[in-house]
């Protein structure tokens, strides 16, 4: 029987299930979970959101930039390299999401739709590989630099040429876990430029540590050859550790702040339970409701549209969209809105907005503009990424070419030295990953930044004026003062209320189990029962404890 050999391209897993994940999202049920439509003058244009994975400069932003743009049917494109984030519009009559997505991956980076769940994975595995990496190169260089040592403060004849040649050959050994496995992303980014023909951040970097191994190997294997007995391997060593050190907490940086998006935009259920024809309950995923469903929402869970209350009366926790941390009463015929949370008592609710047109949705739509929207500075940067890479690139040629007739292995070092001191990249990822930060830091606190742009206004302010009472409080309640009677203690009353809180959600009862000692020395109560918006009551040995919140007073009592 003749035998006959097929070639057979051979894709890796995890580029396969990424094609595999775009070509599901072409459907349009799928890409509406990232995507919105836009106001365009053409039909049918989309908004996307993304996560993209393997930026590390504003080059890099660039380049993904350049790759959509380029993409029949995609209209523009915005990229945030120090978020990590890009917003895509698009027409579904001429592409589909699973075409551009193929065309950032051929440009050497991966996206994902924002808050997507593989995204969250892939985050997650990438911190622990680089930690691995990091961890490495610290080790590799505490070893290399112990037998560099030596060589720093001995005197001409105190070390023989056979030691410090072994010592030499130990350092070189000590590198390569560096090399092989620290300095991987450098390489492979700087290989991607080279087969793209572009350039970015890593670029650099890889020139000057692959010049710097290669020139210290030589003169470690040949110390009387041309490029002479100087060794550098405790330089590039620490110089890897140094870089991957800047780079894992840039990662950690970028990701704390895009937590804080993906945060808002989890606050709605997943799923929720909504009437059928009959009057029974289903439970449902909440991207199947459609307007004037009837759903059922119960005491702790959020309300996954905006509605009309059918039946019930109940309290909402709407600190997260208005900013008022106290809760609000709700009664049969009020509005309540996505997002908040329902805190007393099960009701039922008419939906009257849902998806992208709920008040909630526009809250997280304006943060997922902040995350790829670049401040003045960020701009600036990026028209300049490019030229000032290769201005980098042709100032180290320059520079060796000067030196190389005084010794190759110093003109070699010079140009080294010109690379390694663009490696930060301050001017293309410091001012957007600071201003990231702040408005991380801002949204952690309540504040929600729409313009990036006003943080560099900031400055100019001399007088801000605030219009609504309760801006300045804070998003909780606390305990400010408690009032006993003469036969208990005011740590006694502590206690007691603190019992009674963990039977309820209410925001004032998680005011006072907010620093709770361990439970099992709290006193034990029966009977504990919670009436809508009268409080809690129980039994405590042979008294009854009511634990109610007084209309005429600011503040909670325990009546014994």
């Amino acid at each position: 029987m003749k035998s006959i050999n097929i070639p057979i391209k051979s894709v890796s897993a995890p580029a396969k299930q990424d094609k595999l994940h775009w070509i599901a999202l072409d459907d349009r049920d799928e890409w509406s979970s990232f995507s919105e439509a836009f106001q365009h003058s053409a039909p049918d244009v989309w908004q996307s959101q993304l996560a993209i994975e393997g930026m590390h400069c504003a080059a890099c932003g660039v380049q993904v930039e350049r790759a959509l743009c380029n993409t029949k049917g995609v209209l523009s494109a915005k990229v945030n390299a120090a978020s990590g984030r890009a917003s895509v519009v698009w027409s579904a009559q001429v592409t589909k999401p699973s075409t551009w997505m193929q065309a950032v991956s051929d440009a050497g980076y991966r996206a994902l739709p924002a808050a997507d769940a593989l995204q969250h994975q892939s985050q997650q595995k990438n911190q622990r590989i680089m930690l691995w990496r990091l961890l490495v190169a610290g080790f590799c260089m505490m070893q290399v630099m112990m037998y560099a040592y030596p060589t720093y403060i001995s005197r001409p004849g105190d070390m023989t040429l056979d030691v410090t040649h072994l010592m030499h050959w130990a350092a070189w050994i000590l590198t390569l876990p560096v090399m092989l496995f620290s300095c991987g992303p450098f390489f492979q980014n700087a290989w991607r430029d080279i087969q793209l023909r572009q350039i970015s951040m890593d670029m650099p970097v890889a020139i000057g540590i692959l010049v710097t191994f290669l020139v210290s190997s030589a003169a470690t294997f040949d110390p009387k050859g041309w490029w002479g007995s100087e060794v550098y391997f405790d330089s590039l060593t620490m110089f890897v550790f140094f870089l991957l050190c800047g780079r894992w907490l840039e990662v950690r940086l970028r990701n704390k702040t895009a937590n804080a998006l993906d945060a808002l935009m989890r606050k709605l259920p997943e799923s929720t339970e909504r009437q059928a024809d009959d009057g029974s309950f289903t439970r449902v995923a909440v991207r199947r409701l459609v307007i004037g469903d009837v759903v059922r929402v119960f005491a702790g869970e959020s309300f996954p549209a905006d509605g009309v209350l059918l039946s019930g009366e109940t309290q909402a926790d709407e600190a997260l969209l208005t900013g008022e941390s106290t809760p609000l009463a709700k009664k049969t015929g009020d509005h309540v809105i996505a997002g908040s949370h329902n805190l007393s008592a099960p009701v039922t609710v008419k939906i009257t907005q849902v998806g992208k047109a709920t008040r909630y949705a526009q809250i997280v739509a304006l943060m997922e503009k902040v995350s790829t929207d670049k401040p003045r500075l960020a701009l600036l940067a990026d028209r300049i990424a490019k030229p000032f890479l290769l201005g980098v690139l042709i100032a180290a040629a320059l520079a060796a070419a000067y030196w190389w007739h005084d010794s190759p292995s110093h003109a070699l070092m010079v140009a080294v030295a010109v690379l390694i001191v663009t490696c930060p990249c301050a001017l293309s990822l410091a001012t957007p990953a600071a201003m990231l930060a702040s408005a991380g830091a801002l949204a952690r606190g309540g504040v929600l930044v729409r313009n990036l742009q006003a943080l560099e206004s900031l400055s100019e302010i001399d007088t801000i004026l605030f219009d609504k009472t309760g801006t300045l409080t804070q998003d909780n309640i606390q305990i400010g003062h408690i009032s006993t009677r003469n036969d208990i203690s005011s740590d006694e009353a502590l206690q007691l209320a603190q019992s009674m809180a963990l039977h309820s959600i209410h925001p004032v009862s998680r005011a006072f189990t907010a620093h709770l000692p361990d439970p099992k020395s709290l006193p034990k109560l029966k009977e504990v029962q919670e009436l809508a918006g009268q409080g809690i009551q129980a039994l405590w040995g042979e008294q009854q404890c009511k634990f109610t919140l007084l209309t005429a007073q600011v503040g909670w009592q325990v009546l014994i």
